[in-house]
């Protein structure tokens, strides 16, 4: 939450901008498609030491071509779980023909923090 220094306290929510405003530090990483699944999503994974890993299942958008297996796609999102390496509120983004799988590994991830915060 970003407030500005001179703006009274004030309940509720402000309909939209205002002195107070909300933000959220996304991130993106690259990833490899594992596995295409039957409700328009697919399961990607990352490259953490010489082993495949899973980092969760993104959807792919109504109006997105769904990406091939071994596709290399960029996922922007919120954070990752430690436990898991999962991520938290992924978005597709795009495809990725820049990238070459053994460039997505998990020093991509971002974690999140211990006191709550991203």
């Amino acid at each position: 939450m970003f407030k500005h220094g001179a703006a009274p306290y004030v309940t509720g929510r402000p309909k939209s901008g205002g002195m107070q405003l909300k933000h959220k530090f996304y991130a993106t990483l690259s990833a490899v498609v594992d596995i295409v699944n039957a409700q328009r999503s697919i399961q990607i994974k990352l490259l953490k030491g010489a082993r495949w890993v899973s980092a969760g299942n993104v959807t792919i958008p109504p109006n997105v071509i769904i990406p091939a297996l071994g596709a290399v796609v960029e996922i922007r999102y919120l954070y990752a779980f430690k436990e898991s390496g999962s991520l938290y509120q992924p978005v597709y983004l795009r495809m990725r023909s820049d990238v070459l799988p053994t460039e997505c590994v998990t020093k991509q991830l971002k974690f999140k923090n211990d006191e709550g915060e991203s």
